[in-house]
């Protein structure tokens, strides 16, 4: 099993990112989507995580807020457009923190199962390549990995 986190561009705006998760998808999937999940994985370990609403369903919308130990808040706030449990997640998200709000890009998470191991990947879909590459280049990998350990012993706990 593949558990090191992939990152691919599969086009000018957009790009991938997969990891393999040995549990369930229906596992996974809840572990994305449900508050009591949410707040143990996403982020990193230096922001606090005071605000995770989650109303899943096509049109719901979702908030998280993430706050320094000096109170500066990063917000990601969006709307599902396709929830399909437990194979794939679509919704519009925006980021923004003092000074910064990023235009909507488009989020596809897919969940494919193979013999009790999950295959994760998120694509994100960004209006312009200049936005994709900001993005891509602003560290999100070694924001991405570390989450993606916690959501794998969160994923090992449900079993």
């Amino acid at each position: 099993m593949d558990k090191t986190l992939r990152i691919t561009t599969p086009s000018d705006f957009e790009f991938a990112m997969t990891r393999q998760f040995d549990a369930p998808r229906r596992f996974v999937f809840d572990a994305m989507t449900k508050p009591e999940y949410v707040v143990r994985w996403l982020g990193c370990e230096q922001l606090a995580m005071p605000v995770c609403e989650i109303d899943l369903r096509v049109g719901g919308a979702y908030r998280f807020v993430f706050r320094s130990s000096d109170g500066v808040e990063h917000i990601l706030t969006g709307t599902y457009r396709e929830v399909v449990r437990p194979e794939r997640l679509a919704f519009g998200e925006t980021f923004s923190m003092p000074g910064f709000t990023s235009d909507e890009y488009l989020v596809i998470s897919t969940f494919v199962e193979e013999g009790g191991t999950t295959t994760l990947t998120t694509t994100i879909r960004h209006p312009t390549k200049e936005a994709r590459d900001g993005h891509l280049n602003s560290g999100i990998d070694k924001g991405v990995e570390p989450a993606y350990d916690r959501l794998a012993e969160i994923v090992a706990e449900m079993g």
